[in-house]
C-alpha cells in the first residue's frame, strides 16, 4: 500500500514545516545578534525599532501561508491513500465476479476523505496564532508565549542583557539561545476544555496527524469495500522489528468479531499511538496470508535474538527506539546550531557541531552493529549547514 507518490507528498509537508521552523530560529537568532556591543541607549532604541518592525510580519506571514498551503495539499495526500487502498481491494472484487471501482467515481469513498480531512485539516488552521515557543522562567518554569510575544520577550533579554554590563553578551544569551533551540516551533492545543493548553512541536505534530489522518483513510476504506465484496476477516500487516505488544497480532488473520475483541482490549489499539501496523480486509480460507508461519517466526527470533550494544542486550524494536532518540538528539543541535550561527555565538556553533559529530558516529556504530538500516534522513533539518568555526567573522 506504500508507494512512492504517496511518500513524495507526505515529504512535501515535513519539508514545509521544518524549514519553517529553521527560519524562525534563525530571525531569533539575528535578533540577538543585532544587540551586541551596544550601548544601553542604543539597546533600548533598537528594540522599539524591532518591536515595531516588518520581520516578525514576515514570519506571521509566512505562517499563515504555510497553513493555506498545508491544508490545500492535504487533500491530494488522503486521496494518494483512498486510491492505494481501492487498487489493493479490486483484486477481491475481481474474485467475487464482481466489477472493479475506482475512487473518482465513487461518493462513498470521497466522502469517507472529506471527513478524515476536516479532523486532519484541525493541525494547521490558524497557525499564526496557535503556535509558541517554550522558554524558562528564572526558577526554570517553563511557559507558553506566541511567536510574536515570544519574539519580543527575546527582544526585552537582550536588552536587559546589555543593561546589566556584561562583559561577554553571548554568555549572558547562551541560556536564551539554548531554550529557542530545545523548544523549536510549538503548536498549541486547547482541546482540554478547563485545564491548561499544551503543546508540540510543530514539525512533530504535522508528522503526526498526516500519519493519523492516513491510518485512518486506510481503515475506513478497507471497512467499506470490505462491505462490498463481503469480507468476514482481515488480516493485519506484519513489520519487522515489532513492538512487543502487538507482537501476537503482527502478520495473522482473524475473523472480524475476534479481532474486534482483542483490539477492544489493548493499551495501543492498531493503527493508533504510533502504531505502524495496519489492518485489510479479506475472505477468510479464501484470502492466503502475505506472510508465511515461517516468515513471521523468523522475524520474530531475529527481533528478541538482538544485539549486545554498551553492555546491554536490546532486541532490534529496542535499537530502533534507540535509533529515534539519536536521530531526535542530532536534530536538537541542529537546531541550536542553526540559531547560533544565526547569533553569531562561535562557542555554541563549535560544541553544538562537535555533539553532531559525536551523535551521528554513535549513530552509525549503532547501526552497524545491530544491523539495522540507518535513516539518514531523519537526522536531516532543513536550513543547517555545518560551517568552519574559525573562519567566521
Amino acid at each position: 500500500m506504500d508507494n512512492n507518490k504517496l511518500k513524495l507528498a507526505e515529504e512535501r509537508f515535513y519539508s514545509r514545516f521544518e524549514a519553517l521552523n529553521s527560519e524562525i530560529l534563525q530571525e531569533f537568532g539575528k535578533t540577538i545578534s543585532k544587540f551586541e556591543g551596544l550601548s544601553v541607549s542604543e539597546a533600548h532604541r533598537l528594540a522599539q525599532q524591532m518591536k515595531n518592525g516588518r520581520e516578525i510580519d514576515k514570519i506571521m506571514e509566512d505562517l499563515e501561508k504555510a497553513s493555506q498551503l498545508s491544508r490545500k495539499d492535504l487533500e491530494e495526500l488522503l486521496e494518494i491513500a483512498a486510491e492505494e487502498n481501492i487498487e489493493f481491494a479490486n483484486v477481491y472484487y475481481e474474485a467475487k465476479g464482481m466489477d472493479k471501482v475506482s475512487y473518482k467515481d465513487s461518493k462513498q469513498f470521497q466522502d469517507i476523505v472529506k471527513s478524515v480531512e476536516k479532523t486532519t485539516q484541525g493541525v494547521f488552521a490558524n497557525l499564526s496564532s496557535t503556535t509558541a515557543i517554550r522558554l524558562l522562567k528564572d526558577n526554570g518554569e517553563g511557559y507558553l508565549k506566541g511567536i510574536r510575544e515570544a519574539y519580543e520577550d527575546v527582544i526585552d533579554r537582550c536588552v536587559l542583557a546589555v543593561a546589566t554590563g556584561q562583559t561577554n553578551y553571548q554568555k549572558a544569551m547562551y541560556d536564551t539561545i539554548k531554550q529557542l533551540s530545545n523548544s523549536g516551533v510549538k503548536k498549541v492545543y486547547y482541546e482540554n476544555e478547563g485545564k491548561k493548553p499544551y503543546a508540540r512541536r510543530l514539525d512533530s505534530s504535522v508528522r503526526q496527524n498526516i500519519l493519523e489522518g492516513v491510518r485512518q483513510v486506510n481503515i475506513e476504506v478497507q471497512e467499506q469495500v470490505g462491505k462490498e465484496f463481503g469480507a468476514d476477516g482481515v488480516e493485519v500487516s506484519h513489520h519487522v522489528n515489532c513492538a512487543p505488544d502487538h507482537i501476537h497480532i503482527d502478520g495473522q488473520q482473524f475473523s472480524k468479531k475476534k479481532f474486534e475483541k482483542i483490539n477492544n482490549n489493548l493499551t495501543r489499539p492498531v493503527a493508533s499511538m504510533n502504531c505502524r501496523h495496519f489492518v485489510f480486509s479479506i475472505v477468510l480460507g479464501v484470502s492466503s496470508p502475505l506472510y508465511t508461519k515461517k516468515q513471521l517466526e523468523e522475524d520474530r527470533k531475529n527481533n528478541e535474538k538482538g544485539f549486545e550494544y554498551e553492555g546491554k542486550h536490546y532486541t532490534l524494536y529496542e535499537g530502533e527506539q534507540l535509533q529515534r532518540k539519536i536521530e531526535l538528539a542530532v536534530r536538537q543541535q541542529k537546531d541550536l546550531q542553526i540559531i547560533a550561527k544565526a547569533s553569531n555565538d562561535k562557542d555554541t556553533i563549535y560544541k553544538a557541531q562537535s555533539n553532531i559529530t559525536q551523535l551521528t558516529q554513535k549513530y552509525k556504530e549503532l547501526s552497524k552493529i545491530s544491523g539495522l538500516p540507518t535513516k539518514m534522513d531523519r537526522m536531516r533539518v532543513v536550513g543547517y549547514q555545518r560551517v568552519n568555526v574559525n573562519k567566521l567573522k
